[in-house]
């Protein structure tokens, strides 16, 4: 009896493993910059609740608001900064490049306190892109359409985030958090409807 032997040929296998290859190459990178936004998309949120809720309770305790707070004297705001401090999990306190308070938690974040009324929170830390001595002017911004929403963290899916979020509050007490992009102080609040 004589039996034909089925088998594929080297040449068949090689072009097949250099397909799978090509495809891999062009995923990979887009599969991995998608769970990339998706981790900072949730750790500004996580970011966001941790201190609003110090903020909260500082306010609370005081019957000032943040921004009643950034009026105040230098006194005052030191004050505020040693209360906040004391309802996060701090791990260290250092100065950044601008000479602002930066708090790393032990949850990864850095809040750097520009005002009282204004955070902006590296969500990875001292890691990159953004790293703590370097200058707000080089931090990284995110990149965004004039459509996107940015006051929604829903209309976050075409917004390519960065590390860095701002967290702002208004003379109202009202917060907010967005990504960072140049000059949002500004924009934070001038878009936004009573």
């Amino acid at each position: 009896m004589n039996f034909k032997k089925c088998a594929f040929t080297l040449a068949e296998v090689l072009v097949t493993l250099t397909i799978i290859g090509v495809v891999a190459a062009m995923t990979i990178p887009v599969v991995s910059a998608k769970v990339k936004q998706h981790e900072y998309k949730t750790a500004a949120k996580k970011a966001f609740s941790i201190i609003s809720n110090a903020v909260q309770t500082v306010s609370a305790q005081d019957g000032m608001t943040p921004e009643q707070y950034s009026n105040g004297s230098d006194a005052e705001k030191q004050n505020y900064y040693e209360k906040l401090q004391s309802k996060l999990l701090v791990l260290k306190t250092e100065t950044d490049a601008q000479g602002n308070l930066v708090i790393f938690t032990n949850d990864g974040f850095a809040y750097h306190i520009a005002n009282t009324n204004e955070i902006y929170v590296d969500v990875n830390g001292d890691n990159n892109p953004t790293k703590i001595n370097t200058p707000i002017a080089e931090w990284k911004q995110a990149r965004y359409d004039e459509q996107d929403d940015l006051f929604d963290s829903a209309g976050w899916e075409n917004v390519v985030l960065s590390d860095v979020f701002y967290i702002g509050y208004n003379d109202d007490g009202k917060s907010i958090v967005m990504p960072y992009i140049q000059n949002v102080s500004t924009v934070a609040f001038s878009n936004q409807t009573p």
